[in-house]
């Protein structure tokens, strides 16, 4: 019954097609897009061995190199001339560990030097920064009314040096909190604390874990977190981001060891201290006597080359196949850490996959489509989406001539129990989101067509500019609109394993992607073929 029906289909849809589009077949090929295919592609670049592809990685290395290799077996064209990769550099700004630390004063004009496991948390991208002042220790560095808990009642906080504790009061057994409503153990909870501490005019603020985490040091607790405070990359030839916000309190990370010293001879430990907070739940703050401080940090910068990798299919038209359209997606992820590995299964080996697929769907025409076909698999969207920032700068293909951009990024979950909140917007099993600012007005007709015709719904309620996620926003195709370029933005929605390890692949649904990437297909196959440019009716250079 499903065989009949599929022919009586492809029936009407090849008397009912418009004019632009060849008539043998309404979208020939698209049978070359197979789960099995999109799985094995995916197992692949989604691979542990592959260390979650971080950019500079040779994980992500390896994966361009996948992408490459398959682009030739199936006789894409390079489009960075005689190979496949176009390189770029970025600059890596980050602290000189060797050259930056703590310096502890005493009155006995002893100093004692630390520099393991400092970072800077604010200003938030690394400076050279010089702090000395007296040090005052906060407790938690909290304000809670409804306990009648404040840590900076009755000490001194302008222009001295805070010394302050991660997380709240626990019970004995140092997990469960006594102040609710959040999670103090989330590295979000930081931004509770800094409500209070931007209020109190101190030179800076010195986190050191509390002695019942377990922990010793950033690096240990949030080890991501240590490294992405580490450095902050810019691309060559841009301006790097910069916010030394002169004369605002400064806000560090330290080891514990910092503590211990500064108060070490004072006849207090920071054990006994904690256990004294969380058994009276009174705060224990006072100032430091007899100590000075001193933060030195210190920066360098490194240069660093990626690539993006671009291929070509060729149209067949002498005067269209000067035009392209775009397939775009990112081959990078976060990288992993320590035995953390964040493999990115869906974000983003899910979209490789199906440009792979897309790729070879139209090889297999018998025809060539009228316009040429980009793809562009970025490295660097992670980072910033630099890749896409440094094509859209630098193009392969003249961007007068581009009529548009298919971006594709997380197209492999189905929504899951955990994902109902309006931050893990996800699909159902046949759903996806289209995300477009609604640029050209023949793009989401063509999308609508596809739409009606396939057991798959286009979910248009992240799209926009005004969407409080800024999905529009956050993906590779915004370098395209900022090109007065139409775009579409293809993803099943962020999941609540977004960015962590539990990003893998046996939580794909192949099914799913294969129904997608079938629709990615014949809505490029309209785009590339109808006789007619689409217009651009709302460009982003008239917003």
């Amino acid at each position: 019954m499903k065989n009949i029906y599929h022919s009586a289909l492809i029936f009407i849809l090849a008397v009912t097609m418009p004019s632009g589009i060849c008539s043998q077949e309404r979208y020939p090929a698209s049978a070359f897009i197979k789960a099995d295919h999109l799985e094995a592609h995916v197992s692949f670049l989604a691979s542990p061995l592959l260390n979650g592809r971080k950019n500079g990685s040779p994980g992500l290395d390896i994966a361009q190199e996948y992408i490459v290799s398959n682009a030739r077996l199936l006789n894409l064209k390079p489009a960075a001339g005689t190979g496949y990769l176009q390189p770029y550099q970025v600059i890596s700004k980050g602290v000189d560990q060797k050259k930056s630390g703590i310096r502890i004063s005493s009155p006995d004009d002893d100093t004692v030097r630390i520099t393991k496991n400092l970072y800077q948390m604010f200003p938030f991208h690394p400076a050279d920064i010089t702090v000395e002042g007296e040090v005052v220790f906060a407790g938690y560095g909290l304000v809670r009314e409804e306990y009648g808990y404040d840590d900076f009642r009755d000490i001194p906080t302008e222009d001295k040096i805070l010394l302050v504790m991660t997380r709240s009061p626990t019970k004995a057994d140092g997990s469960t909190y006594i102040f609710e409503g959040d999670n103090w153990s989330d590295f979000s909870s930081y931004t509770f604390k800094f409500r209070n501490l931007f209020r109190l005019k101190a030179k800076a603020v010195i986190f050191v874990c509390d002695p019942k985490s377990g922990f010793n040091s950033l690096d240990e607790q949030e080890p991501g977190i240590a490294e992405y405070l580490s450095s902050s990359l810019s691309l060559k030839g841009k301006k790097a981001p910069v916010f030394p916000f002169p004369g605002t309190m400064k806000i560090f990370f330290a080891d514990r060891s910092v503590a211990d010293q500064l108060l070490e001879g004072s006849g207090r430990n920071l054990e006994d201290i904690q256990k004294k907070i969380d058994t009276d739940l009174q705060p224990c703050s006072f100032a430091i006597p007899g100590k000075s401080l001193a933060i030195d940090i210190v920066t360098s910068t490194e240069e660093i080359t990626l690539n993006n990798v671009a291929a070509i299919i060729e149209g067949s038209d002498p005067v269209l196949k000067n035009e392209f359209l775009v397939y775009s997606c990112h081959a990078d992820h976060i990288g992993g850490y320590g035995d953390r590995i964040n493999t990115g299964a869906d974000d983003n080996a899910s979209g490789c996959a199906a440009l792979l697929s897309i790729a070879g769907a139209f090889r297999e025409l018998e025809r060539k489509p009228l316009r040429s076909i980009l793809f562009l698999w970025f490295s660097g969207e992670e980072i910033g989406l630099f890749g896409s920032e440094y094509y859209t700068d630098n193009p392969l293909v003249p961007l007068e001539n581009t009529v548009a951009d298919i971006n594709v990024d997380m197209i492999g979950r189905v929504k899951g129990i955990a994902d109902t909140t309006s931050d893990y917007p996800m699909t159902g099993l046949n759903e996806v989101f289209v995300i477009t600012g609604n640029q050209s007005r023949e793009l989401s007709g063509i999308a609508r067509d596809v739409d009606e015709r396939i057991p798959l719904d286009f979910d248009y309620s992240l799209s926009g500019r005004d969407h409080p996620l800024q999905l529009f926003a956050r993906s590779d195709h915004y370098n395209f609109v900022r090109k007065d370029i139409p775009v579409l933005f293809f993803t099943t929605g962020l999941h609540t394993d977004y960015h962590t390890p539990g990003d893998v692949i046996g939580k794909i649904n192949f099914g799913k992607m294969e129904r997608i990437t079938e629709a990615l297909f014949q809505i490029g196959y309209t785009v590339a073929n109808n006789k007619k440019r689409l217009k651009v009716n709302n460009p982003f250079s008239k917003w």
